[in-house]
C-alpha cells in the first residue's frame, strides 16, 4: 500500500515537472513577420508634394517582386496621380525613416499624407482599379479607363 502511494507521487510529480518545463518553452515565431504599414507621410519627403495623389512603391535593387508591382504602378497616367519608387540602395532613409522592414509595399496617399490604400507584396491588379476608383481619383462615370495589365 506505501509502495503505491509513493509509485503515485513519484508520477505526479514526473507529470508535473514536465508540464512545468513544457510550459516554459517559447512559442514558435511567427512565419510572417508582423508590420505595420505606414498611415501617414509626410509628402514633403517625396517628388510633387502639391499633386492630390502619390503612389509610394518601397522596393529593393533584390526584390523581383518589386519589378512587378513598379511595372504595375508605371503604367498610371493621371494629372492628378503621381508614382514615385523608393528604392532601398538609393533613398535608405526613407526606409528607415518609415519602418519599411519588407518589399515590396505599395502606398496610397493623399495630399496630407494620409495614406488611404497600401499593400505589401504584389497586389492584384484589380485592386489597385479598384482603390483608384474606390476614392474617387477616377470617377467611373468619367468613362476613363482605369485597367491596369
Amino acid at each position: 500500500m506505501i509502495l503505491t502511494i509513493i509509485l503515485i507521487l513519484v508520477i505526479g510529480l514526473t507529470a508535473f515537472i514536465i508540464s512545468a518545463l513544457a510550459n516554459r518553452r517559447m512559442p514558435d515565431s511567427p512565419s510572417v513577420p508582423k508590420s505595420i504599414l505606414p498611415y501617414q507621410l509626410d509628402r514633403s519627403d517625396f517628388n510633387e508634394p502639391s499633386i492630390d495623389w502619390i503612389f509610394v512603391l518601397f522596393t529593393s535593387d533584390t526584390c523581383d517582386a518589386c519589378d512587378v508591382v513598379l511595372n504595375e504602378v508605371s503604367k498610371i497616367s493621371f494629372p492628378n496621380v503621381v508614382v514615385q519608387n523608393i528604392d532601398y540602395a538609393t533613398n535608405k532613409s526613407l526606409h528607415v525613416r518609415y519602418k519599411i522592414d519588407a518589399v515590396p509595399i505599395l502606398l496610397l496617399a493623399d495630399r496630407q499624407g494620409i495614406v488611404q490604400w497600401s499593400f505589401a507584396g504584389v497586389p492584384p491588379s484589380i485592386a489597385i482599379s479598384e482603390a483608384l476608383m474606390n476614392l474617387g481619383i477616377v470617377p467611373p462615370e468619367s468613362g476613363q479607363s482605369v485597367v491596369i495589365n
